[in-house]
This record gives structure tokens, sequence and C-alpha cells, in this order.
């Protein structure tokens, strides 16, 4: 199954996960990151208003340049009990982050924002991430490599942290970086994408 682009679709993101996800579909895109920087957390009284602001700038900052195209702007934030983790700078945050993680359940909450000349839509997707007890040689080994510095929350659950994970109550996709099966939804019935082949078009 694959579909096709009815109109430039343009990912305001840099990340390979969702540059994967998205060419999953089958539609072309391009990939314009957004330059703008991403607000203080702090001022946020909700986890869920931050990264759905985050999202939301992200897609209007590169939609600016480009009114033409479909914009997808998205963020993803790991929260325990309200404390948002962000992408880990150094190697003690990273080990931080992942002692606090483990044994216990968290959100992943994933928002995206579509902008497409005046039409503009946010939505977001929350699924619940069980952690193992980790042992310390794990977090050890795993914070020695490359992989936990560009994830919210220090880990990805598609690469070897996946073995962290106890259970997920929600969207895979949404951990990864995108709610792929809602995005899709999205785009269809707002007529930017379609199934290729399909006698069905938008107007």
């Amino acid at each position: 199954m694959k579909f096709k682009a009815n109109a430039p679709v343009i990912l305001a993101s840099a990340s390979p996960r969702r540059k994967e996800l998205l060419e999953s579909l089958g539609i072309e895109f391009s990939i314009v990151p957004s330059l703008k920087e991403e607000p203080d957390p702090s001022k946020f009284q909700t986890a869920m208003g931050y990264v759905i602001e985050c999202a939301l700038l992200k897609a209007k900052d590169v939609a600016k340049k480009h009114p033409e195209a479909v914009v997808i702007g998205s963020d993803t934030v790991v929260v325990l009990d309200g404390e948002i983790l962000r992408k880990p700078q150094n190697k003690e945050q990273a080990q931080q982050y992942l002692r606090q993680l483990s044994g216990k359940t968290h959100d992943v909450i994933t928002a995206v924002t579509i902008v497409n000349g005046g039409s503009e839509q946010t939505f977001q997707e929350i699924t619940r991430v069980t952690f193992y007890d980790l042992p310390e040689d794990w977090i050890e080994a795993y914070t020695s490599t490359k992989d936990p510095y560009d994830k919210a929350g220090a880990y990805g659950i598609q690469t070897m942290s996946g073995l962290f994970v106890r259970k997920i109550d929600g969207d895979y996709n949404t951990v990864v970086g995108f709610p792929l099966a809602s995005l899709t939804q999205k785009l269809m019935l707002s007529g930017y994408i379609s199934l290729e082949g399909s006698r069905v078009h938008a107007d």
C-alpha cells in the first residue's frame, strides 16, 4: 500500500525517526527543519501545553517561508511524575534520567501540527511506557554509546534500549516520534494525500 501527496509536503524536523516513518507512506516530501528555538518548559503549566506549543512553533515557522506546502511539525517529550525529561545534555544527565525511569511507568507525548496556507490543525497522542528495573551496568553500557543523546528521556524504543521496555499502552510510533496512523488519517481527511491508484481524489 502506497500513498501519494496531492500538494508539496514538508517535514519541519531533522529527526531521522520521523523521516523514516513518513517515508513508509511512500509519499514525496522535503525536509526543512525549523530553526525556531524551543520555549522554556518551566513557563508552561503542563507538559501537554509545552509539547503542543513546540510542534506549533516549528510548523508555523517553516510554513511562513513555504505557504504553498503542507508543513508537518512535531515534538516529543517524555514525562515522569509531571517532570519533562528532554534530550540529555551529557552522560551524567542521561544516566540520571534512566535511573529515574527504571522500574516505573511514564508518558510519552507526541504533538503534531499540520499547516497549509490558512489551515492549521494540531493533535497529540499519549503512550504509557513501563520500564523493567535497569541494572546499573546496563545504564553504564548504554550511556557509553551515542544513542541516548538525541532522544527525549535518553532512550529510543526502536534501538537497543527497547530492551528496557516491559510494556507499552498506546501507539508504538508515538514513542518513536510520530503517531503515524493518526497522522495518515488527518492527511487523508484533509485531502493532502491519497491512496495511490485510488479513484477517490481530493477536491
